[in-house]
């Protein structure tokens, strides 16, 4: 999480020293006190929320108990995304050593859970206290990126496999000369086997000539030894300008699609190799974070 900091325009708090005086003195404010959560035995959790533009700032947790301590739980920076990126069911599991969360999203379209980053902890448990049943709006993810490089978009081409979709199996296996067989299954196992040998096929035939970019229109895949960090490529939907008004930094707020999931990232525009465009593709790795339980 400190790491990507730097995604939103704090580079030049780049050790732990700097970052604890940065939270102490700008971000532990009696202004930016956004929530409270009683934790039992006199135990309170108090999140603090610094925006330095719009939709992005630095959020701490901060554990005061009884008068006599205060213990910083944890800090990350914050996006808050102005769409919700999907209203599937959302498991959300708690971490071990802080009042932190990750959620959970059973993604088919891409092929894995997806895992993020709860970037509204104590809001959520405070909405699930008074409304635990009916108070699920939806889920906004967001990312931040530390380092992008920009791809230009992949030509279309013709499938050859593209005619099969929608055919009864039988007409499939026909196609492929395949034996008559009384069960339905066997029917779809073997035209599905055949069908991923045709694409392997194809695929190595054209990596001998082609690069692999252009074979890869866009992918989502986990990166790294931690649960939400992955690796994408994915179209640029939309781009827009900003600044962190503490710094000065420039940024970019950039709307990827990747395997039909949608979702704002934060980048620093210096971070960015290439020109970002509507309609290219951006290559990178990202920390997935996301609000749960909101409403907009």
């Amino acid at each position: 999480m400190h790491n990507y900091l730097n995604a939103a325009g704090f580079s030049e708090y780049n050790t732990e020293g700097t970052v604890y005086r940065l939270i102490r003195n700008r971000v532990l404010r009696p202004e930016y006190l956004t929530a409270r959560l009683d934790l039992g035995d006199g135990t309170v959790l108090l999140e603090y929320r610094m925006p330095v533009n719009s939709f992005v700032g630095i959020c701490a947790g901060l554990i005061h108990g009884n008068g006599e301590f205060s213990e910083l739980q944890y800090y990350y920076p914050y996006y808050d995304s102005p769409e919700i990126s999907t209203t599937a069911e959302c498991t959300v599991e708690r971490h071990t050593m802080e009042e932190t969360y990750s959620g959970v999203i059973e993604a088919y379209n891409i092929g894995l859970s997806l895992i993020f980053f709860m970037s509204n902890p104590v809001s959520y448990r405070l909405r699930m206290a008074n409304d635990p049943v009916n108070s699920f709006k939806g889920t906004a993810l967001s990312a931040f990126s530390n380092k992008a490089t920009v791809l230009l978009p992949v030509v279309p081409q013709d499938d050859p496999l593209d005619p099969l979709m929608g055919m009864d199996m039988k007409d499939v296996a026909a196609i492929f000369d395949m034996p008559p067989a009384e069960d339905d299954s066997v029917d779809s196992i073997d035209a599905l086997t055949e069908s991923d040998l045709n694409m392997f096929h194809q695929i190595s035939e054209r990596i001998e000539s082609e690069d692999l970019y252009s074979l890869v229109d866009q992918s989502f895949m986990p990166c790294g030894v931690e649960c939400d960090l992955y690796s994408v490529i994915g179209e640029i939907k939309e781009i827009k300008d900003s600044v962190n008004e503490l710094t000065e930094e420039e940024l970019s707020f950039i709307k990827l699609s990747c395997n039909d999931v949608e979702f704002w990232m934060c980048i620093r525009k210096a971070d960015i190799l290439g020109e970002p465009l509507v309609g290219r593709r951006l290559k990178c790795s990202i920390w997935m974070t996301g609000r749960v339980n909101v409403e907009f």
